[in-house]
């Protein structure tokens, strides 16, 4: 096969993308450069010029790929002005964690990779909490630690019904739609009392 020529950025994409490809296909565990290159259609010494070791690409992978996700949510995010909106982002957000299994999650199970982003993903949970808390607080007029305790019984509402609905091969918006009611009527029963 013979190799096309591309811009460093360009080459380095391609590059982890088909490293994403290869961890979907053959897992984590038998994930290999040698083979990388190969699939990859590069030599092994050009890999080693974008990349310095396994942990290397894999981190630069997980930092990519976990950056997207964040700048995508947090895009999603900032278009919601109200709290029914904002539950609804969270919510579809786990329904489509679960059906893309994507490779954040295959990474994150690897300590050393994980460490790449273990700051960042700190720093955002903490200031999605914040908001998410203070959204409810807000806009159900109760304290924020019974608004933290609803965003978390919510929260795991809906990744149980993510979980169940992807396994039971339900209708992923029915599905959504059921999740919503379901933690609306919980939200709403909080506020009248």
């Amino acid at each position: 096969m013979k190799r096309t020529r591309l811009s460093p950025e360009d080459r380095r994409e391609q590059i982890l993308n088909v490293a994403k490809e290869s961890i979907f296909e053959n897992g984590l565990q038998q994930f290999s450069l040698k083979q990388l290159a190969v699939d990859a259609g590069i030599s092994e010494p050009l890999l080693f010029h974008y990349f310095s070791s396994r942990v290397d690409l894999l981190q630069q992978l997980l930092s990519r790929d976990f950056n997207r996700y964040l700048d995508a949510l947090n895009e999603s995010l900032d278009e919601s002005s109200t709290l029914h909106e904002i539950l609804r982002v969270y919510v579809v957000h786990n329904f489509n964690e679960r059906a893309e299994r994507g490779v954040i999650d295959i990474l994150l199970a690897e300590a050393e990779i994980a460490a790449a982003i273990k700051k960042r993903r700190t720093k955002n949970a903490r200031q999605r909490e914040k908001f998410l808390v203070d959204t409810i607080a807000k806009e159900l007029d109760i304290s924020r630690k019974k608004a933290a305790m609803l965003g978390l019984m919510a929260s795991a509402a809906s990744i149980a019904a993510a979980k169940f609905a992807h396994e039971a091969k339900l209708d992923r918006d029915d599905a959504i739609a059921t999740a919503m009611q379901f933690i609306t009527v919980g939200y709403e029963a909080a506020k009248s009392q």
